[in-house]
C-alpha cells in the first residue's frame, strides 16, 4: 500500500514538473513570438514609407523576414511546450497544431520575403500570401483551443489571439493588393495588420505571464 502511495506521489510530481516545464517554455515561446512580431511591423513599415529600391527599404525587407524567423521559433517553442502538459484535451491538441501551423507560416514568409528581395518578386509575394493564410489558420486553432480553458487569464489569451488572427486576415488583404499593382496602399495595410498582430501577440504574451505567477 506505501509502495503504491510513493509511486503515485512520484508520478504527480514527474506531472507537475512537467507541467512546470511545458508552462515555461510556452511563455518563453509567447514572449520571443512578439518579439519577432515586432520586429517584422518595423520591417513593414519602412517598406511603407521609403522609396523603392532605397537601402531603408531593403533593411525593411530584411527585419520583415529576421522577424518572421524569431516568429517562427517563438511558435515552434509553444508547439513544443503544449506537448510537455500532461492529458490530451481538444484545448492542447488544437493548441499544439496551430502553434505548429503558425511556425509553418512564418517559415513561409521568410522565404517568400527572401524571394520577392533577392530572385522572383511575384513568386515571393504568393509565398507570402500563403505563409499569411497558414498563420491565419494557426491563430484561428489557437484561439479555439483556448477558449476552451478554464484558467484564469484563458479569456485574455484568446483574446490576444482572436488578434492576431484578424491582423493576419488584414495583412494577407495588404499582400493581395501589392499583388494587384496597387503598392502602397498594400503596403500600409500590411503595415497596420502587422501592428495588430504585435499588439496581439504582446496580448497573449502578458497574460501567459500572469498566469504562470498564478500558477506557480
Amino acid at each position: 500500500y506505501f509502495s503504491l502511495l510513493n509511486k503515485m506521489k512520484k508520478f504527480k510530481g514527474v506531472c507537475l514538473n512537467l507541467a512546470v516545464y511545458g508552462d515555461l517554455i510556452i511563455l518563453t515561446g509567447a514572449w520571443i513570438q512578439a518579439f519577432g512580431a515586432a520586429v517584422a511591423s518595423i520591417g513593414d513599415t519602412l517598406v511603407a514609407i521609403e522609396a523603392k529600391r532605397t537601402v531603408a527599404e531593403e533593411v525593411g525587407g530584411d527585419l520583415y523576414a529576421i522577424g518572421n524567423a524569431i516568429e517562427a521559433t517563438g511558435n515552434a517553442l509553444q508547439a513544443v511546450g503544449r506537448e510537455l502538459l500532461p492529458g490530451n484535451t481538444d484545448e492542447k491538441s488544437l493548441g499544439i497544431l496551430g502553434s505548429w501551423f503558425q511556425a509553418a507560416g512564418n517559415i513561409s514568409n521568410v522565404l517568400g520575403g527572401s524571394q520577392s528581395l533577392s530572385l522572383d518578386e511575384e513568386e515571393g509575394l504568393n509565398i507570402d500570401i500563403i505563409g499569411d493564410v497558414i498563420q491565419t489558420i494557426g491563430a484561428g486553432l489557437e484561439a479555439q483551443g483556448s477558449s476552451l480553458s478554464r484558467s484564469a487569464y484563458a479569456r485574455v489569451i484568446t483574446t490576444g489571439q482572436t488578434i492576431q488572427t484578424y491582423a493576419l486576415t488584414i495583412e494577407t488583404i495588404g499582400l493581395v493588393y501589392i499583388k494587384k499593382k496597387r503598392v502602397r496602399l498594400g503596403e500600409q495595410i500590411l503595415a497596420l495588420g502587422s501592428y495588430a498582430q504585435t499588439a496581439g501577440s504582446l496580448l497573449e504574451a502578458i497574460a501567459y505571464t500572469k498566469e504562470f505567477k498564478l500558477k506557480y
